[in-house]
């Protein structure tokens, strides 16, 4: 990614000093644009730094959405057999305790949240002074943590806590199967997970539209390409997930996400002028 960023910024200087040469164009107008895309929707302040180089700076606000889905719990005979074991060591241990009675859930409901408002610094780069496709090179700035997963009912795992912290052998643990992560819930039954990424994301794409209209008041812009934000990994209560070789199927959008390292960009945009 280094290498990445040294090629745009030698792009720049001499697409720069190229056109500066040529002509004292240098950032003689200034404009605005809004849109909507794949990032939610956007607005940015640009400006031409030569007939050849645009700037935008901008923010992009993705709704917070919520998205109710159920993950798998590594459930089996073996599973059920040890905290049937469990059950009865408890009793036998706590004379007058009562230890509940629990048969380990196929599947526990969750609630994910989206978290991917993101700011912006892109230049675009067109090869002619009269041509509006363009190159686009730079980066978005966003949130690391930008989806949440967490249990809506404690009570559904709270049994399953207290069988945890009695079993030291990880493979009889009980957990949800998220992705190709194993998650436990916590003393309270509770799972609380977090996919994470790159806060700074490089971003490459093409596009055609220019930063600020040239001969027009208003324009149309549309850009499409790819941010690279990492590999996305898995927090659970605030600590980094190892994954696991369990086979099983989670739920939704998750399983997804960690398995993309880039997100792909689509934004259509109404420019405007100011002078």
């Amino acid at each position: 990614m280094k290498k990445l960023m040294i090629i745009v910024g030698a792009m720049l200087l001499s697409i720069g000093m190229a056109s500066a040469q040529s002509d004292s164009n240098i950032f003689t107008h200034m404009g605005a644009s809004i849109g909507v895309g794949s990032t939610g929707a956007t607005i940015d302040l640009s400006t031409n730094i030569t007939d050849y180089v645009g700037v935008r700076v901008g923010a992009d606000i993705m709704p917070k959405i919520k998205y109710k889905t159920d993950i798998d719990i590594n459930n089996s005979a073996e599973l059920q057999t040890q905290y049937d074991a469990w059950r009865v060591w408890y009793m036998a241990t706590n004379p007058g305790a009562t230890a509940p009675e629990m048969r380990v859930p196929e599947s526990v409901d969750v609630e994910g949240k989206l978290n991917n408002i993101t700011g912006h610094v892109l230049f675009d780069l067109y090869p002619g002074k009269n041509i509006d496709w363009h190159l686009t090179l730079g980066a978005y700035f966003g949130p690391t943590d930008v989806v949440n997963v967490y249990t809506t009912d404690d009570s559904q795992l709270l049994d399953v806590a207290k069988y945890n912290n009695w079993q030291n052998d990880r493979d009889l643990k009980i957990g949800a199967e998220l992705g190709d992560y194993f998650l436990t819930p916590d003393n309270n039954g509770h799972v609380d997970a977090d996919l994470k990424v790159k806060g700074f994301r490089p971003y490459v794409g093409i596009g055609w539209g220019r930063a600020v209209p040239k001969n027009h008041t208003l324009g149309f812009a549309v850009d499409l390409g790819c941010q690279f934000w990492g590999t996305p990994e898995i927090y659970l209560q605030g600590e980094k997930q190892n994954k696991s070789n369990l086979e099983g199927e989670a739920g939704g959008v998750v399983k997804t996400l960690t398995k993309i390292t880039v997100y792909p960009t689509l934004t259509f945009r109404l420019t405007g002028k100011f002078f």
